[in-house]
């Protein structure tokens, strides 16, 4: 009964600080992107709704590294104050060991490894799908469909649109000229007394219906001309094809699910060709959920330390393990892409190296002893504080 009460009153000191820091760190990451969407509100006149929209088919991507961030930041918050105010001392007078401590934060961890799991394996795949369409569809029926009375719209590179009279409501025009440059042989121009954009959502198309116009082709090889007369002619625009000259619709490694990215690695293995991408991408949707897992190690030994007195040194604290972490994942990703590591070593390297600090700190704090470089830093910094204080003086 006494544990249970334990460990509810780590839960209620750990839960607010992991909800506040969730939404702090999303928030963050939501503001690099909010700049960029709000341009295409303003300046391309793109409905806020799916601006919106977009900012939610994101949210997967960031709660990945959002929620093992924050629950590290919880733990060190939590246990920082308890240390502080030497409830943790008066805990382990009583017989309470740093196990015991280390127990609902592992409930914890296990709960957000499951969640990051679900997120990795399912969300972002998702995600992925429903930013894809939500482009296409932004595309369609924004930029690609504005068009301007007696004014030239350009449309991608190689298209020049120009239009006397433009109904929005019915997409009808009237006295059209069309400049298309896309084939590098020939360049064609189109001019018809009326037509209308009809939306082809499904299958990626921007059709505008022309009626009893002329069609002008130059023919740079031949050197040579034609005129062509049409009572109604469809004037198409690939959108899909567009897309994906940007990257937009190519399908990324991390986008697929575990099912099609095993796959895909089995497709390019019998072709011949180079996986080693795809497969660190493989090791990396299993990876990346035992960071919650990793940081808990971390962030409990940390955490009990006597040594902080401020709250805010637990954001301190955080930050560095969170550099720390990803500056080694960012480093072995890219020995595993020059090939210099296995896709799984260099995936797994980052996780296991700071499982083994993880295991020592808990090791160290067992044993009621402090860190060798704790001791060290803090003898540093008494020093720096020391000399300070006599050149002021």
């Amino acid at each position: 009964m006494r544990y249970r009460i334990l460990d509810k009153y780590f839960f209620i000191e750990t839960l607010p600080p992991y909800g506040i820091g969730l939404v702090a760190f999303t928030f963050l990451l939501f503001m690099g992107r909010i700049y960029h969407l709000m341009k295409l509100v303003v300046y391309e006149g793109t409905p806020m709704s799916f601006v919106l929209r977009f900012l939610f088919y994101l949210i997967p991507s960031f709660l990945v590294f959002t929620i093992p961030i924050a629950f590290l930041l919880a733990i060190l918050v939590s246990l920082g104050r308890l240390s502080s105010d030497s409830e943790i001392i008066a805990l382990k007078s009583t017989g309470v060991s740093i196990l015991q401590i280390f127990r609902p934060y592992a409930f914890l961890a296990i709960v957000s490894f499951l969640l990051v799991n679900l997120i990795v394996l399912k969300g972002l795949p998702w995600g992925t799908r429903k930013i894809k369409g939500l482009i296409i569809q932004m595309i369609q029926e924004t930029s690609y469909f504005q068009v301007s009375e007696r004014a030239f719209t350009q449309v991608g590179k190689h298209l020049l649109f120009y239009v006397e009279s433009y109904d929005p409501q019915t997409q009808k025009m009237k006295s059209i000229f069309i400049q298309d440059s896309r084939d590098p042989k020939r360049e064609i121009t189109i001019v018809a007394p009326e037509g209308q954009i009809l939306k082809d959502v499904k299958s990626h198309l921007m059709v505008i219906r022309l009626i009893n116009g002329d069609i002008h082709q130059m023919f740079s090889l031949k050197e040579s001309y034609q005129k062509l007369h049409f009572s109604t002619y469809d004037f198409r625009v690939d959108l899909a094809k567009k897309l994906k000259g940007r990257g937009i619709m190519r399908v990324k490694a991390r986008d697929l699910s575990v099912s099609a990215l095993r796959e895909r690695i089995r497709k390019k293995k019998k072709a011949g060709r180079d996986v080693s991408g795809d497969e660190i991408q493989l090791q990396k949707k299993f990876a990346i959920p035992f960071t919650c897992l990793i940081f808990t190690l971390i962030g409990v030994p940390l955490g009990i330390q006597p040594k902080r007195s401020k709250r805010s040194a637990g954001l301190l604290v955080c930050l560095m393990v969170v550099f720390a972490y990803y500056g080694l994942t960012i480093l072995f990703d890219v020995m595993g892409n020059n090939k210099t590591l296995t896709p799984f070593w260099a995936v797994w390297l980052p996780n296991i190296i700071v499982t083994l600090v993880g295991l020592y700190l808990l090791k160290i704090s067992y044993k009621e002893q402090t860190p060798r470089i704790f001791e060290y830093i803090g003898a540093r910094w008494t020093q720096l504080k020391i000399r300070i204080q006599e050149r002021l003086k």
